[in-house]
């Protein structure tokens, strides 16, 4: 037994190394439940393969009939918040910066089956409000916006970039909005009135975005 123990070990090795080489062998997909529908989507990637896709997290809803909506396909920050039927999320959003396609993480809100809302410059604006904050600055500066429940509430922790080794100023690294449902719930309302239906450049997902939207 312990001659055919020691055969077996390298045996597997083998081919495990041919199953890498000859097909990629994909590991499984993995789903987490977050509640109201939604669900977390671990797509990991192939290996040894020219055309590997790199491995990203998808945003899905499924509805009471089992069909599964895409709500974006990959996400910036696994920090997602589900309130009911909505959900707060940041998906990592495509643009171009002098006709180069880049990547910038922006703050989400849905109320599925329906397209999410970008409400970054909502929140944005909110904060340099309730901070006496210069607003340009504000949108100049934003980094990233990640959602947490926070007593009930929706907490937004915001990080702006310094603003360039020669700035002197007082403007922060971070900082904090804490908003109640019903708030968030006007937001989507406002963005939903105000903004436009648009496709990410990337994945061609389809949302509503306010046309001021800074990248």
């Amino acid at each position: 037994m312990k001659q055919l123990d020691v055969l077996a070990a390298p045996l597997a090795l083998a081919l495990a190394l041919l199953c890498l080489v000859f097909t990629g062998c994909q590991t499984h997909k993995s789903t987490a439940d977050l509640g109201g529908g939604y669900e977390e989507i671990n797509h990991p990637s192939h290996t040894f393969l020219a055309d590997s896709k790199p491995p990203r997290v998808s945003f899905e809803y499924k509805d009471s009939d089992g069909k599964t909506i895409t709500v974006w396909p990959s996400l910036y920050s696994f920090n997602e918040v589900v309130n009911g039927d909505v959900a707060v999320f940041v998906a990592e959003k495509a643009y171009l910066s002098d006709g180069t396609p880049a990547i910038h993480p922006r703050l989400f809100a849905v109320r599925s089956p329906e397209v999410p809302l970008d409400i970054t410059d909502d929140v944005l604006w909110l904060w340099s409000k309730a901070n006496s904050r210069d607003l340009t600055k504000t949108f100049n500066r934003y980094n990233v916006a990640i959602p947490s429940e926070k007593d009930g509430q929706l907490n937004v922790h915001l990080e702006f970039s310094s603003g360039g080794y020669l700035t002197e100023d007082d403007f922060p690294d971070t900082g904090e909005l804490q908003l109640d449902w019903k708030q968030v719930s006007k937001i989507m309302q406002s963005v939903k009135r105000r903004g436009i239906l648009q496709n990410d450049l990337r994945w061609h997902t389809s949302y509503i975005g306010e046309i001021f939207s800074h990248p």
